[in-house]
């Protein structure tokens, strides 16, 4: 009886020490890929700060302006003058550029078809 007790109390100390073996085991991969996204988190928060600090660069007013007169020379910077309200815009109807477009045909019930009935059983 103590032979079985004691083969037991063995067996479950050896399943017990695996089991312990393979949770050390994968806590130590987790630990790993853990570091391993915290690296690249790190690298992608370096690459945004360096684009973010680019496009402040590239997006100054005074760069814009010298872009826009030399690449739009024709176009003029906004004064307040220029501004104009909604009401002072010219109106023109649509007049004669609907007539280019199909006339509808609406589906009338005289002109839908109609399903055939099912025998009642």
């Amino acid at each position: 009886m103590k032979a079985l007790m004691l083969a037991g109390w063995l067996i479950g100390a050896a399943i017990a020490g695996a089991a312990l073996y393979r949770i050390s085991y994968e806590v130590q991969q987790m630990e790993a890929e853990l570091a391993a996204l915290e690296r690249e988190i790190e690298r992608e928060r370096e690459s945004i700060h360096t684009l973010e600090a680019e496009w402040a660069y590239l997006a100054r007013p005074e760069r814009i302006a010298e872009l826009s007169d030399r690449f739009l020379p024709g176009m003029r910077h906004p004064t307040a003058g220029r501004i104009a309200r909604v009401d002072d815009l010219p109106f023109e109807t649509l007049g004669g550029m609907l007539d280019v477009l199909p006339p509808e045909h609406p589906a009338t019930p005289a002109s839908m078809p109609v399903p055939p009935r099912r025998p009642e059983p």
